[in-house]
C-alpha cells in the first residue's frame, strides 16, 4: 500500500480532471464497480440461503401449516412468492441492518421502502410515514403490531463505504493512470519557424487538430502527411496500474467478506474444502440472521402464554446444505432406527414431501424398526432386553 500511494502521490494531490478519460469512463461510480460487486456477492449469498429456508411454526408443540405459514413461506402478499420476499428482506437488513415488516389489507405481510421511527423506551415504538414501493400508508404501527428486524446498531455498509472511501481516490488514480499508459500517444513535431504564428495557430486549430482527431479516434482513418509536420507515435512506458487495480479489488472483496462475516474464499467460487466453507458460513453469517428472525416472528405471533406452551417461529437453516440421499443412507437409517425422529420428520429435513401416513409418523426402534411403543411394552413385560 505504501508504493501504491507513493506512486499516486502527485497525481492525487493534482486539480486536473482527465477530460478524455472521464468521457470514457463516466463517472466514478461507472469506473468502479468493485464496491458495488462485493457488497452484492455478500449480501445474495446470506439472502438465497435464507430465502431457501422453510419457515416453521409450531403452536403448542406441534408444527402446523396454517396462514400464518402460509403468509411466512409461500404468499406474503399477493405480489410475492415467500422466497422473494423472504429474499428482498435479508438483502435490506444486509445492506441497511433493520427492516420493517407490516401486516395490511387481509393481513398480507410487506416490507416498508422507508420508514419513521417514533420511540419510546417505557411503550412500544411507533413507525410512521411508511412506505411500500411507491405507495404511502397513512396508517402508524405499534411495535408489537409490526415485525421490525434489527442487525448491528450501526450499518455494514456504513463500514463498507467509510473504508471505501479512503481507497476510492486510490482506485480511480490507478485505473486512470493503467489507461493513460496503455493508450497511444504520437508526438508531433513542426517546423520551428510556424511557432508563434498567427495564421499557423489559427489553421492548427481548424484543419491539423481536427484532422488529428478523426485519425486517433476512428478504426480506420488516412493522416494527411504536410511539409513541415512528423508524427510519430511514442513507445510506453513501463507498465503500471493493472496490479495495483487488481490488489485493491482484492482488498474490498476481502473487506466485505469480513464485514458479512463470509469465508473469503467464497467471494472468489473458491470450491475447496466446501464443507468447511459451508459449516463457517452457516455458523457465523446465516444462523445468527436466522435467529433474529425467529425470535422477531415468534415474539410478535405468540403471547407468553402460547409460547411457554411449545409456540414458537422457527426458520430453519438445515435445509441450505445440498444432501444426497444415496450418501446418507446409512445415516437416515441410523435416525429412524433411533426412535427420535419419524420418517416424516427425516424426509422433510432432506427436503422431501411427507407421506403424512400413520406408519410414517410413528417412532421405530431398534434395527428391526420396531415401534418404540411395542418395545417399551415388552420390556415392561420381562421380554427381550
Amino acid at each position: 500500500m505504501a508504493n501504491f500511494l507513493t506512486r499516486h502521490f502527485n497525481f492525487l494531490s493534482s486539480k486536473e480532471a482527465s477530460a478524455e478519460l472521464e468521457a470514457v469512463f463516466g463517472s466514478f461510480a461507472e469506473k468502479t464497480a468493485f464496491k458495488t460487486l462485493a457488497l452484492y456477492i455478500a449480501t445474495s449469498y446470506i439472502a438465497n440461503a435464507l430465502s431457501g429456508c422453510e419457515v416453521q411454526v409450531i403452536r403448542e408443540g406441534k408444527r402446523v401449516e396454517d396462514l400464518l405459514y402460509y403468509r411466512l413461506n409461500v404468499s406474503p402478499n399477493p405480489n410475492q412468492s415467500g422466497a422473494q420476499f423472504t429474499n428482498e428482506l435479508v438483502t435490506k437488513l444486509c445492506l441497511e441492518t433493520e427492516a420493517l415488516v407490516i401486516p395490511h389489507k387481509s393481513n398480507n405481510l410487506y416490507l416498508a421502502t422507508s420508514f419513521a421511527t417514533d420511540p419510546k423506551p417505557m411503550k412500544d415504538n411507533v413507525y410512521q410515514s411508511i412506505s411500500v414501493e411507491n405507495e404511502q400508508i397513512a396508517k402508524k404501527y405499534k411495535a408489537s403490531d409490526a415485525y421490525h428486524f434489527q442487525l448491528e446498531s450501526r450499518s455494514v455498509r456504513s463500514y463498507i463505504n467509510s473504508l471505501y472511501d479512503d481507497y476510492s481516490k486510490l482506485i480511480s488514480a490507478a485505473i486512470q493512470g493503467f489507461m493513460q499508459g496503455h493508450g497511444r500517444k504520437y508526438k508531433l513535431k513542426l517546423d520551428n519557424t510556424k511557432v508563434g504564428d498567427e495564421e499557423f495557430a489559427k489553421a492548427y486549430e481548424e484543419v491539423v487538430k481536427k484532422q488529428l482527431k478523426e485519425f486517433l479516434e476512428k478504426e480506420n482513418a488516412v493522416y494527411p502527411q504536410y511539409a513541415g509536420y512528423d508524427l510519430e507515435e511514442m513507445k510506453h512506458e513501463a507498465d503500471s496500474g493493472s496490479d495495483d487495480i487488481i490488489a485493491m479489488r482484492k482488498e474490498v472483496f476481502d473487506l466485505a467478506a469480513q464485514a458479512y462475516k463470509i469465508p473469503i474464499s467464497m467471494m472468489y467460487g473458491n470450491t475447496n474444502n466446501t464443507a468447511e466453507v459451508l459449516n463457517q458460513f452457516l455458523t457465523f453469517a446465516v444462523d445468527p440472521i436466522a435467529k433474529m428472525m425467529s425470535d422477531e416472528y415468534t415474539r410478535k405471533s405468540f403471547t407468553f402464554d402460547e409460547w411457554t406452551a411449545g409456540s414458537r417461529v422457527i426458520v430453519d437453516t438445515k435445509t441450505i446444505n445440498h444432501v444426497d440421499i444415496f450418501n446418507v443412507a446409512e445415516k437416515v437409517d441410523k435416525l429412524i432406527s433411533s426412535g427420535v425422529f419419524s420418517i416424516d420428520e427425516v424426509l422433510k429435513s432432506l427436503g422431501y414431501q411427507p407421506l403424512n401416513t400413520e406408519f410414517s409418523q410413528a417412532h421405530y426402534i431398534t434395527k428391526n424398526y420396531e415401534l418404540a411403543e411395542d418395545a417399551m411394552n415388552r420390556l415392561a413385560e420381562g421380554g427381550e432386553q
